[in-house]
């Protein structure tokens, strides 16, 4: 396994987490262990439509969500490699 090192890409995630609302989107969609449109997001964290698009668009820039759209929808999920990485880097000198 190669050497794991922080890298600014990392930085930015953790970054993104540093925030109640997104941690709460973020958890969401972890325990969903699925894809979810928008509209199931916004009714289990109860966060209003724009500002919740503002989170999941930091989430999807910082590399821990991914989005699709079909016809109408958009559907996020979790990309669990990002996710792995960084949990290895906070557990790497325990």
């Amino acid at each position: 396994m190669s050497k794991l090192e922080a890298a600014p890409e990392h930085a930015e995630a953790f970054k993104a987490l540093a925030h109640l609302s997104r941690l709460q989107v973020f958890f969401t969609l972890v325990r969903a262990r699925r894809e979810m449109a928008v509209g199931e997001i916004q009714d289990a964290v109860e966060i209003p439509g724009p500002t919740l698009s503002h989170h999941l668009d930091l989430l999807r820039r910082a590399g821990l969500v991914e989005s699709r759209k079909e016809e109408r929808f958009i559907y996020y999920s979790v990309r669990r490699d990002t996710v792995s990485t960084l949990c290895r880097l906070l557990t790497a000198c325990c």
